[in-house]
């Protein structure tokens, strides 16, 4: 089970692609915290992920270590294990920040779009001045304490043809893990689409590359569909399944099945399942949930069915405005995307290429990787 925790509403950042900020910011009480940490503890006992999110999760360090502090103590007290992330935007990071996370294994995601000219195009400060430069100072204290850190990437319509470039940047500055999403809320046209396939294209070019080199790194867009080939239907089960496997909690302390949900700290009501003083209304979440399993026909009719995005109720949502009504543009990425990646994988495979084989059919690369980077 994974919980979400909206600690703040308010935000140091102003991000083009991001919903507008609240007139009138929130913030999570410490009260919400405890009751939420609870909560959690009753529903997933055994094995539960945290993540700090905002707004900007930052503005409120005192109640990630308040947060983390009661998870430590259900620890000791009733078993069970938590692991924690946070994400970012770097502004707010510092050493001492940086030490804590180290020591407590918090793992951070940081909000970095590429280069200075891509990055700084969406993400500014109230003030409209660019924050690329000040984030590339801490990238190199964080990567020093997390060398896995993930950088999570947003591609518009407006940045897509930088797309491998920025790719590239996030590698050379020594970043492992990237997490690339589209902005499906952007403007896109038939150009953009365009020029989409030819940074695809660019990419596997650069997979390629960086396999044979045997490089460690992770690219969602790619990985996710090599798995949805050598899986099959297994793929589908890492989904977080619409309010049942992953939820969020708003500083309200409302309960919400997708982070996508909580769009101003007070939310969007009619997607509230629950709340963390009464626990979730399972008939709320049933209805929900079998609402986001309905498929459009000519979806079940697509030979690229069982591997599209069209399973996400949240971006479908974000895109639509129905949680299982897909998008055209939707369709039309995937539909783009998913022969690149298995023309890709063919290759590498048919060459023996060793890393693109351990990582996507050892299920104990994870761990042999991970003492390999210790012992040297």
């Amino acid at each position: 089970m994974h919980i979400t925790l909206h600690l703040t509403s308010g935000c140091n950042l102003r991000c083009s692609y991001c919903y507008s900020p609240p007139k009138k910011r929130m913030d999570m009480s410490e009260e919400v915290v405890g009751k939420a940490i609870e909560f959690v503890r009753k529903i997933s006992p055994h094995n539960t992920g945290i993540i700090f999110f905002g707004g900007e999760p930052l503005l409120r360090k005192d109640l990630i270590k308040k947060a983390m502090k009661i998870c430590r103590e259900s620890e000791k007290k009733h078993g069970g294990s938590f692991h924690f992330k946070v994400t970012t935007n770097g502004l707010l990071l510092d050493d001492d920040f940086l030490q804590f996370a180290t020591n407590e294994r918090l793992q951070i995601a940081l909000s970095i779009d590429g280069s200075a000219a891509v990055h700084d195009r969406h993400r500014q400060t109230i003030r409209k001045a660019g924050t690329h430069a000040r984030i590339e100072k801490k990238l190199g204290m964080l990567l020093r304490s997390q060398p896995y850190a993930y950088a999570l990437m947003v591609i518009t319509p407006e940045t897509v043809g930088d797309y491998a470039r920025s790719m590239e940047y996030l590698i050379e500055k020594g970043f492992h893990y990237i997490i690339a999403s589209l902005n499906y809320a952007g403007k896109w046209n038939d150009g953009h689409l365009r020029e989409l396939k030819k940074q695809y294209q660019k990419l596997a070019k650069l997979y390629e590359r960086w396999t044979r080199e045997q490089k460690k790194f992770y690219f969602s867009p790619f990985e996710k569909k090599f798995a949805s080939h050598i899986q099959g239907k297994d793929a589908l089960c890492q989904q977080c399944h619409f309010g049942i496997k992953q939820v969020s909690i708003a500083p309200d302390g409302t309960i919400y099945p997708c982070v996508q949900f909580v769009q101003d700290g007070v939310s969007n009501r009619d997607f509230g399942i629950g709340d963390v003083f009464s626990g979730i209304d399972p008939k709320k979440q049933e209805t929900l949930y079998q609402l986001s399993r309905k498929s459009e026909p000519l979806c079940d009719d697509c030979a690229l069915n069982e591997r599209c995005e069209h399973r996400c109720s949240c971006l479908n949502w974000q895109s639509t405005g129905s949680i299982n009504s897909v998008s055209p543009l939707l369709c039309e990425t995937e539909r783009i995307l998913i022969p690149i990646v298995d023309r890709l994988g063919e290759k590498l495979y048919s060459q023996g290429a060793s890393v693109f084989i351990q990582k996507h059919y050892n299920a104990a690369y994870p761990y042999i990787s991970c003492l390999e980077d210790i012992i040297h």
